[in-house]
Order: structure tokens, then C-alpha cells, then sequence
């Protein structure tokens, strides 16, 4: 239970939220790809047909997993109040949007995903969200300098 005077800002439910909503997005894209793949296989995956449908993916599809796990163990910081979620969270929505443009500028429709990094950024920016943020952080370190 939290005390009083950190209680859970509503963007960082929000937030908590659109970084699960973002892990679903990502895993149904890799679901979708892979059963694409196996379907133009016919159900025969030699090892030669994998290296080069790897060669064909683009780097939103690259970098799925590990941002996916990332995005799971940020949800949690930001939902636990941890101080460094709020950097760790920002640092990971300015890297998908970046791979998001990317994959956007090779012809990609990748506006789901754009959405929910905007309104993730957005809500990030909000100033309750910021200060609980900002609070836990300076308490945190004025007590281990003392």
C-alpha cells in the first residue's frame, strides 16, 4: 500500500497500461509474422528458409522481443513508483519511436504503434506523473547522502 503522499498518479496507470498494450501489439506482430512464415512454408521450415526470411525482416521486427521484455519489467517499475522507471521509460519510447520511423520511412504501417509511443510520451510529460517521479528520486537520494 502506498503512503498518502505517493499516491498513484492516474497517467502512471496510463502509462503502466499503454507499455502492456505495447508488449501485446509487439507479440501479436511476431505471432503474426511467424505464422505467416509457416504458412508460405507449407508447414516444412528448413533451417536455409529461415536465414533467409531473417534477412527480409525489418528492424521493428528485430528489435520486437527485447523491447517487449523491456517494456514488461518498465511497466512494473512504473507501476511500483520505482524511481528510475520515468528515465528508463522515456529512454525506451525515444528508441521505439526512432525504430518506428524508420520502419515508416521503408514503407511500413507502423501507426499503431507510433500511437501508443506518443500517448506513452505524452503521459510521461504530464507534471503529477513528473513529480512523483522526481519526488522518490530526490528523497531517495538526499537520504543515502545523509
Amino acid at each position: 500500500m502506498l503512503p498518502p503522499k505517493h499516491k498513484r498518479p492516474f497517467g502512471v496507470i496510463i502509462i503502466a497500461f499503454l507499455l502492456l498494450l505495447n508488449g501485446m501489439l509487439a507479440t501479436a506482430r511476431s505471432a503474426r509474422i511467424a505464422y505467416q512464415f509457416y504458412e508460405e512454408q507449407n508447414g516444412q521450415i528448413e533451417p536455409e528458409k529461415i536465414s533467409e526470411r531473417a534477412e527480409d525482416l525489418t528492424l521493428i521486427e528485430w528489435l520486437t522481443l527485447p523491447i517487449t521484455a523491456a517494456g514488461i519489467v518498465i511497466a512494473w517499475g512504473m507501476w511500483a513508483l520505482r524511481p528510475a522507471a520515468w528515465l528508463a521509460t522515456m529512454t525506451l519510447q525515444g528508441l521505439s519511436l526512432a525504430a518506428q520511423l524508420y520502419d515508416y520511412s521503408q514503407g511500413q504501417n507502423v501507426y499503431p504503434q507510433m500511437l501508443v509511443t506518443v500517448l506513452t510520451v505524452f503521459y510521461l510529460n504530464q507534471h503529477d506523473v513528473k513529480l512523483v517521479f522526481r519526488t522518490r528520486g530526490t528523497t531517495a537520494r538526499r537520504k543515502s547522502s545523509s
